[in-house]
């Protein structure tokens, strides 16, 4: 039986997201994608950046007995409130995103997670990865090479129209994994940039391969800065994500904001327990 651990909801400041996978959608990006086989092929551990970046991210529930099937046994899923799991989702667009500090250029990512009982003691919140997706190839590519749930998705797209002063509406369409695609919509209080930031936060996420064992996605975020976004609901596109959910939607009634950040420092390590 899948482990779980009852726990109560917590406070959630910032959820930050990083990965993704080549694909035969963008023939520009074949040359990217063969020197990324070559690099996992001498060391598959890597690292990545995010600067200058706006995301959201929200936190809600979904029934414990769809999620944990999803979560290997390595991993004790975090039971929220009886017989429901704790859910992330996230979207962020970046002025630049770069791996092992080359190939540098805007990029849009996206990813879902569970909330799961940190496997090594470490970070603030950690979280089962369940499929992640992003603009840029050779990202997607590395993580897709390891066996991480990632994928290529260069129609991604994610748009906050300002309506009056830091109000805006949020508009997020993530295509793949066509199984669990989905939308982000609703109204947002954008973050003052003039606020102090909060300090330096680190979100591990968490996906197990056949060929890499357990794989660490840590990300270290320097200058967050938070909205407020309450009326954002994720709409599931897909089919999969529809039957995990138990439904069309999902609210986010723990935490839910617009969010930008200075920097993510991403360390990709394989075997990592």
């Amino acid at each position: 039986m899948k482990k779980s651990a009852l726990v109560m909801i917590f406070p959630l400041t910032f959820v930050t997201a990083c990965g993704a996978t080549g694909g035969p959608d963008d023939p520009e990006a074949a040359p990217e994608i063969a020197a990324s086989q070559e690099a996992v092929s001498v060391s598959p551990d890597f690292g990545a950046r995010y600067l200058d970046c706006d995301e959201f991210a929200g936190v809600g529930l979904a029934p414990l007995a769809t999620v944990a099937p999803l979560v290997p046994d390595d991993y004790t899923v975090i039971e929220a409130v009886p017989g429901m799991a704790v859910v992330v989702a996230q979207a962020g667009d970046c002025a630049e995103i770069s791996v092992n500090d080359h190939v540098a250029r805007p990029g849009v990512f996206a990813q879902l997670g569970v909330g799961v009982v940190p496997p090594t003691g470490t970070g603030d919140q950690n979280f089962y990865q369940i499929a992640f997706a992003t603009t840029h190839p050779i990202l997607a590519a590395r993580l897709r090479l390891l066996g991480v749930n990632a994928r290529y998705a260069p129609f991604m797209s994610y748009e906050i129209t300002s309506t009056s002063g830091p109000e805006a509406e949020l508009a997020v369409s993530v295509p793949r994994p066509a199984g669990l695609a989905f939308e982000l919509n609703g109204p947002v209080t954008l973050p003052d940039p003039s606020a102090p930031p909060r300090p330096l936060t680190t979100f591990n996420y968490w996906h197990q391969s056949a060929w890499y064992g357990n794989i660490l996605q840590e990300n270290a975020v320097t200058g967050i800065r938070l909205g407020e976004g309450s009326g954002v609901t994720l709409t599931a596109a897909g089919d999969d994500l529809e039957a995990i959910l138990g439904s069309t939607t999902l609210t986010f009634p723990f935490f839910s904001s617009p969010e930008i950040f200075d920097e993510a420092v991403l360390t990709v390590e394989t075997d990592a327990f």
